[in-house]
């Protein structure tokens, strides 16, 4: 799932705790690498950092084999398929599944990504290091200029914007280095596409809650 996603399913009071529920994904971007957040700590902060990691690396499995996973990228594929040129047909199903997801998250919950961003604009940053350091991460310096950056920039809010979707997919596209130019016809192929498939993310929303929360 993508960041709000685990945000929106296992959330709590605690800031530090919803930033854990975000950290595997934001240590992977930024570090390159992977997170083991195991260890013994005596610091509530890094407790609540912790058990957020843990909590997403758990729901990241349900989710990969839940039945809204296949029913879901299913459709993508029936949907999508046939008609488009991108290369890698299966990872952007993947991904654009996870942003749509998302989407809907903000089109059904008013100022759940707003209060997303608050949760995560009240930790310290410097904390999260210190946390990063005692289970062995490197390049923390470079998490932290990365931390810093995605919480100001707010960029999920663009997901409400369907040409948005579009230059995000094709920002990962490059990011992952997929040597493929999008085209005028991509994006409106996919603009054209959005709302069919906004409407069965919607629709079977409330079988993935029971999924990943069991």
């Amino acid at each position: 799932m993508n960041f709000l996603s685990h945000y929106y399913f296992y959330k709590t009071k605690n800031p530090y705790f919803n930033t854990g529920l975000i950290l595997p994904d934001l240590v992977k971007s930024y570090c390159n690498t992977r997170i083991k957040p195991i260890g013994k700590f005596n610091r509530p902060a890094f407790i609540a950092l912790a058990d957020g990691s843990l909590t997403h690396l758990e729901c990241d499995r349900k989710f990969h084999n839940s039945l809204f996973f296949k029913q879901t990228t299913g459709f993508l594929s029936n949907t999508l398929d046939k008609e488009c040129n991108w290369p890698r047909k299966w990872f952007l199903n993947h991904l654009l599944m996870e942003i749509l997801l998302d989407r809907v998250l903000m089109d059904e919950h008013d100022g759940l990504c707003a209060q997303f961003y608050q949760d995560l604009s009240l930790v310290n940053p410097e904390e999260i290091c210190l946390f990063l350091k005692m289970i062995g991460l490197p390049n923390t310096q470079n998490f932290q200029i990365g931390f810093e950056r995605f919480v100001n920039s707010k960029f999920i809010f663009e997901y409400q914007h369907n040409e948005k979707i579009c230059f995000a997919l094709n920002r990962v596209y490059q990011k992952v280095g997929i040597d493929y130019e999008w085209t005028n016809e991509d994006n409106v192929l996919l603009q054209k596409k959005l709302p069919e498939i906004l409407y069965f993310i919607k629709e079977n929303l409330n079988d993935l809650a029971i999924e990943v929360k069991t």
